[in-house]
């Protein structure tokens, strides 16, 4: 009898027992979030030099990686062609004005007539004209730099052929300025909201990567483009020890403000069934299921936007038999146990492979 008793009273206490549920806090998200996006990295300015003049070239002075000054001369062009339209057009110029000088010369009244004169004096000032333009023309035989620079593309050597025009691979050489150099970042919808004039920025590279530099944010596009929905942003930062090279591919890093405050819950908390996403809470010892909105996904944590304050104490893989009001143990989550062998490998810094990164936490 007393054993069946004592059966009785522990088969009671059992089915009168609370569910223990494990419970994680859900916790408030910082000020800040950490977005890692690709850039491409160029010279403050470059530009092609092109020729102007048809010619030969009949000597350059300025190679690959040799700095040069605006207004530096770099190449010469012989032009033999526009030396002999420019004499003929001073025989053309000598004529006119010998003929224009003959008809002012006359002083018979009625001997010429106005119109003969308008006409004498009109050729003498196109002949005029043309010289002009020639001579214009030849200035262009030297080849000058625009702006102070370093010399990146040399195409030309003594006795190129070259003709004037901006046709595609008729360039002779290229000038960059290095001193300063301009990442271009295309930067998502959803975080174009913190992109401001004067925002910091890390600028990475592979070649250092534990040295990020410290970059500005010059301007953006002002628009998104319709295609990507990203906006393309200028981020420009100092390069006087040429330790940075344009052309390079790079990272850049923002640390941006949240507009809105949000919360960072277990990925495990969210109930797997149903349309409407929701969590379960445990409020005052009593099941609550509470409707949420989520935002980003970080794999292990998900954000959430709307819903959730933090510190709210959330059951972690919530179980199909719960039901609202439903009274309750918890117990606090504890963290899995690292798995054994060898660590995973760590990433690559600046891996151009890499997805665009973003995290809740700053850097």
């Amino acid at each position: 009898m007393k054993k069946n008793k004592a059966r009785d009273e522990e088969s009671t206490a059992r089915n009168s027992a609370k569910p223990v549920v494990t419970v994680q806090p859900a916790k408030a998200a910082p000020n800040t979030t950490s977005v890692t996006l690709p850039a491409d990295l160029r010279s403050n300015h470059e530009t092609f030099l092109f020729a102007r003049v048809n010619g030969f070239v009949q000597n350059w002075t300025s190679d690959i990686g040799q700095h040069v000054r605006r207004g530096q001369v770099l190449a010469s062009i012989a032009t033999p062609e526009l030396d002999q339209q420019i004499a003929q057009a001073n025989a053309n110029l000598g004529l006119a004005r010998t003929s224009y000088s003959r008809l002012t010369s006359v002083t018979l009244p009625g001997a010429i007539s106005k119109q003969e004169l308008d006409a004498g004096q009109a050729q003498f000032a196109a002949q005029q004209a043309a010289v002009k333009q020639l001579q214009a023309q030849r200035s262009f035989r030297q080849v000058i730099s625009p702006f102070n620079g370093v010399v990146t593309q040399r195409n030309v050597d003594v006795g190129t052929l070259v003709t004037g025009g901006n046709a595609t691979g008729t360039q002779l050489f290229k000038v960059e300025q290095t001193d300063t150099l301009r990442a271009f970042v295309d930067v998502p919808q959803n975080f174009i909201t913190g992109i401001k004039r004067g925002l910091t920025a890390d600028v990475l590279v592979p070649e250092f990567p534990d040295k990020p530099f410290k970059g500005i944010v010059a301007r953006d596009a002002e628009a998104l483009d319709p295609t990507t929905r990203t906006l393309r942003t200028e981020v420009r930062l100092p390069n006087r020890n040429q330790q940075l090279r344009p052309g390079s591919y790079g990272q850049v890093r923002f640390n941006l403000p949240q507009n809105a405050p949000t919360v960072l819950i277990s990925a495990n908390a969210l109930v797997p069934s149903g349309t409407e996403q929701k969590v379960v809470m445990v409020q005052d010892g009593k099941v609550h299921f509470q409707p949420i909105v989520v935002g980003r996904d970080f794999g292990a944590n998900l954000e959430v936007t709307k819903g959730l304050k933090g510190g709210e104490m959330l059951i972690i893989n919530p179980s199909e038999d719960l039901t609202e009001g439903m009274a309750v143990d918890t117990r606090i989550a504890t963290p899995p146990a690292k798995p054994a062998g060898p660590p995973p490998a760590a990433p690559r810094p600046n891996d151009p492979d890499a997805p665009r990164v973003s995290s809740p936490l700053t850097k």
